[in-house]
């Protein structure tokens, strides 16, 4: 059922003209185009992969050999594409080999760190990254999974200096592992701990909750400002599928849920000209989310208005309170951003977003595939999207990431044929609506910048999410 559901998706490939609007019918689901600039610019197919490791490698005596660097990387690549499938043990095999090769290898010891984090070890997540820190000070990745691991820990300001902020709506990962740690205080289990020992072993002292974890689990004070930020920990708390004693003891502390995501954790994306060969467009001041519209922010939609809830919030690889929301149609997604004060961006809003401000460039991130920098190539019977806020590397000059991957996502705007424009593409007296981005299924050549694709608004399958705009004030 699967592959018949967007089997035709995934063979029509997806990118398209460089211009919004040109592009030319190739199927009743999808409808692409090749892009011309490929002709004039080739993605360099130099690869790095998303990696992550256990300790911190020994420094090579002496000099390094270049034949296991090469190796590394293969392996390291293998571990990457086995890592996005969700095969942990052979991603772990093969990073842990790369780093046999060349213990410095920062691609293996991300892949390895989240890894371990993504399969139910974070006690070894934490001690990879934080020795992966020592080396690679400055790297996103590592600093992503290491802030994640200490809010886990109750180390809050370590978090912080890490991640920036502890906002739940930028870093919706937080609110997954919150809710993770009030289970926990609700089945009386022991609370985590920094792991003390070299080698990643669980520390045995797990059993005593510290001053500082008792700290973090109490409710937060009901001040205004935390009632206008509040979002919920998970799809569960929405709609109130907690254990009842939890209800009990948070009916009269917790406040009240929000109404509306923030626009201030936005990118602000200044004014300026999108070009092209033989014409311009000026794109004026504007805001978009940084991140693509998660469950957890749509099931708040769900619950406030009664709305259907997507379809494929029932599969398991759908329905992480921190993944992307998908499965919804153009006119749910416009829907979503009215109720939260925004707007879906238009095609030419995307398209300088993800150009960092309308430069010459294949990816948000430059001219040359980065695979760390993208969730793509995924089984569609296994594979699914991917946290957000998981790939810094990919993020574009202004901070907005999975612009390439993840889930195409809908645009105002609706979707036409023709080099220069031409008129809207129409089934049935229906027009299609544009996508933009590339999916988790696509292969890599769906990823540029140029890649885009329509269908008609009412169709829903669990690669299509959004994410909203706004005009800047």
């Amino acid at each position: 059922m699967f592959f018949g559901l967007f089997g035709a998706l995934v063979l029509s490939g997806c990118v398209a003209d460089k211009r919004p609007g040109g592009d030319s019918l190739q199927t009743g689901r999808a409808v692409a185009a090749s892009p011309s600039r490929q002709g004039r610019v080739q993605a360099k197919s130099g690869v790095t992969t998303p990696v992550r490791a256990l300790e911190v490698p020994p420094k090579p005596s002496g000099k390094t050999d270049g034949s296991n660097k090469e190796k590394a990387i293969a392996e390291s690549e293998k571990g990457e594409r086995a890592y996005r499938n969700g095969y942990y043990v052979s991603a772990e095999r093969h990073f842990r080999a790369a780093l046999q090769l060349y213990p410095r290898s920062i691609h293996a010891m991300t892949g390895l760190g989240w890894t371990l984090y993504d399969s139910d070890r974070p006690d070894q997540a934490f001690l990879v990254f934080q020795n992966a820190r020592k080396l690679f000070p400055g790297d996103g990745s590592v600093r992503r999974g290491l802030g994640y691991l200490y809010f886990r820990y109750g180390r809050r300001s370590e978090a912080k200096n890490l991640l920036g902020s502890l906002d739940k709506e930028r870093w919706p990962e937080l609110a997954n592992i919150e809710y993770g740690l009030k289970e926990k205080k609700l089945r009386r289990l022991p609370l985590p701990q920094i792991p003390r020992n070299r080698k990643g072993t669980k520390d045995k002292s797990q059993d005593r909750e510290t001053a500082g974890l008792l700290e973090f689990l109490r409710t937060p004070p009901s001040d205004t400002e935390t009632v206008k930020n509040r979002i919920p920990d998970s799809l569960m708390e929405v709609f109130g599928a907690v254990p009842s004693n939890e209800k009990r003891k948070t009916s009269r502390t917790s406040p009240p849920r929000s109404r509306h995501p923030s626009l201030d954790t936005m990118a602000k994306i200044p004014e300026g000209a999108l070009v092209y060969d033989d014409s311009a467009i000026w794109v004026r001041t504007f805001r978009i989310d940084r991140l693509e519209v998660t469950n957890a922010l749509y099931a708040v939609f769900v619950r406030e208005r009664g709305v259907p809830k997507p379809p494929f919030w029932g599969g398991r690889r759908f329905m992480g309170p921190h993944l992307p929301v998908v499965g919804v149609t153009w006119h749910e997604a416009r829907s979503y951003c009215r109720w939260a004060g925004k707007r879906l961006p238009t095609e030419a809003e995307w398209e300088f977003a993800a150009r960092s401000g309308g430069k010459e460039i294949l990816y948000p991130w430059g001219d040359e595939f980065i695979g760390r920098n993208a969730v793509f190539g995924l089984r569609p019977d296994r594979g699914g999207p991917k946290p957000v806020g998981r790939h810094p590397g990919g993020a574009s000059e202004h901070g907005v990431e999975d612009l390439s991957g993840n889930v195409w996502e809908w645009v105002e705007d609706k979707f036409r044929a023709g080099e220069g424009g031409g008129a809207p593409i129409v089934r049935d007296g229906t027009t299609y609506r544009t996508l933009r981005g590339g999916s988790w299924v696509n292969s890599r050549w769906a990823l540029s910048i140029f890649g885009r694709t329509g269908d008609l608004p009412g169709r829903r399958l669990p690669v299509y999410g959004f994410r909203c705009a706004a005009d800047s004030p």
